[in-house]
């Protein structure tokens, strides 16, 4: 959604969607103006994700003050738990020539040590020459930067705002981050979560942990979400109320993807309960070795 001022435009926007369609539609915003980031958190809270037009914030904002203003946006995005996307002009030179900037490369690599969820390319895949390159250097300079950030343990030191008003809420938020510290003290190969809406997974997500994060969902819309949370790889499988027999089908399909393999051991979360209506109770939390 493009020249969002406050969160009124957004509520707006997901009112008129409600009254067209039963389907689960999600609203990203646009962060290129003054006026939305004098309301960034309002906007984010709002937003079921946000874009970082660093084109059209160019023309707003002092070019020196860019930089710092993605760093921001990144880290309200973290905080509040939506995902964020780094846009403009990351490879642009690659809209004619074969290769990159020493400099572009660079800002790539800053986006993806400020934990963005993703990345995205416009002119150079759009209309560029060369755009299935220009996407192979995002892939392998983005790696490089998520690797050194693991060899770093540089998610370890992230602060987590409290988001949860209610005391499930609160609980949900404490586990996942203690799971997430496990998981990395431990060396842990993968996170397999299973559930219906994905909230859980997005709270593993906003917590950049080392491991790959599997998350088993049965509904389709909450799959789509996913597949923009930083880490997560969502798959759809029909899930059972019955924890174990979700493990053994799940792990049996990821071992033919080559996803996991025999030793591998894996943290398995669920909040996959019959009949609760509630997202973030935990069904299940446990730790254990692929056979």
């Amino acid at each position: 959604m493009s020249f969002v001022n406050d969160a009124d435009a957004v509520n707006h926007l997901k009112n008129h969607l409600s009254t067209k369609t039963s389907a689960s539609i999600k609203v990203l915003a646009k962060i290129e103006s003054m006026e939305s980031l004098h309301k960034l958190e309002e906007i984010v809270e709002a937003s079921d994700g946000i874009m970082v037009a660093r084109g059209d914030l160019g023309v707003e904002i002092p070019l020196e003050q860019i930089p710092t203003v993605q760093e921001t946006i990144t880290h309200v995005c973290r905080q509040l738990n939506k995902p964020v996307i780094v846009a403009s002009q990351l490879l642009e030179s690659m809209i004619e020539y074969p290769t990159p900037t020493r400099a572009e490369v660079a800002d790539v690599s800053e986006a993806v040590r400020q934990f963005a969820d993703a990345l995205m390319l416009s002119g150079e895949s759009a209309i560029g020459s060369y755009g299935q390159k220009a996407l192979s250097v995002l892939r392998t300079t983005s790696s490089r930067m998520e690797l050194w950030s693991r060899e770093e343990n540089r998610q370890n030191g992230l602060y987590q705002r409290q988001l949860g008003q209610s005391l499930p809420d609160r609980i949900a938020e404490q586990i996942c981050n203690c799971a997430v510290e496990m998981a990395n003290n431990l060396g842990l190969d993968a996170i397999f979560v299973y559930t219906k809406r994905g909230h859980m997974a997005s709270l593993f997500s906003r917590n950049r942990p080392n491991p790959p994060i599997f998350a088993f969902t049965n509904n389709e819309s909450t799959r789509m979400a996913l597949t923009l949370q930083w880490g997560v790889m969502p798959v759809l499988v029909d899930l059972s109320d019955d924890i174990e027999v979700n493990i053994s089908k799940t792990v049996d399909l990821m071992k033919t993807k080559g996803m996991v393999e025999e030793g591998d051991a894996v943290l398995v979360v669920s909040d996959v309960i019959p009949s609760c209506e509630t997202p973030t109770v935990f069904q299940s939390i446990q730790v254990k070795t692929i056979v």
